[in-house]
This record gives structure tokens, C-alpha cells and sequence, in this order.
């Protein structure tokens, strides 16, 4: 789904430091989501997911802040580099979008 995203402008940053399995979301300054949810069917119908949700501007605003320090860390992700990428990426991809409408 990348070339999709970056083609329509979306901006893709990957945290290649350590693993993070844990979702967050800031909505407005003011309402807030942590958990283990992803964001696709299979969360949403097979997994045991669970996520909290809150309305405190205090904890929002932290909870932003955490994020733009995660972004440092962060490798951005451009067209060039994506369209750049090898035989062996793609076909992973490939083998990867098959399975997903497998399971």
C-alpha cells in the first residue's frame, strides 16, 4: 500500500529503532485511544484487541509530544526510494498481500 499512499501525498515515517506494539491516537488536542488495535478487518473481527480511551487535555498533549520524539527517530520514506526497491522486497510483498486475503 505504500506507493498508493505516497503517490496520493501521504507522508510515511518508519521507527527503526526497536519494535512498538502499542497504538496511540490524538484527536484535537483533547481525546485520546492507547492500545493493541490495529487498524485493519482482521483486528476489528478476529483479534483480541484491546484499546482505552480518554478525554484530558493533560494526557493528550503528552501523549503528542511522545510522538514528535518518536519521530526523530525516525527513517522518512519518499516515492524515489520506494519505486528504488529491490526484487526480493517485492516479492515479499507480493507473497505478503496474499496471505492477507488468505487469512
Amino acid at each position: 500500500m505504500y506507493g498508493r499512499l505516497l503517490e496520493a501525498g501521504i507522508e510515511i515515517l518508519e521507527y527503526n529503532r526497536t519494535m512498538l506494539h502499542h497504538k496511540t491516537m490524538v484527536v484535537d488536542g483533547r481525546w485520546f485511544t492507547i492500545g493493541t488495535t490495529n487498524f485493519d478487518n482482521r483486528s476489528f473481527s478476529h483479534n483480541d484487541e484491546n484499546n482505552t480511551c480518554g478525554y484530558d487535555e493533560e494526557i493528550a498533549r503528552q501523549l503528542h509530544g511522545m510522538f514528535e520524539r518518536d519521530m526523530a527517530g525516525c527513517d522518512r520514506l519518499t516515492l524515489e526510494q520506494w519505486k528504488k526497491r529491490g526484487l526480493w522486497r517485492k516479492t515479499q510483498e507480493l507473497v505478503a498481500a496474499f496471505l492477507e486475503e488468505q487469512i
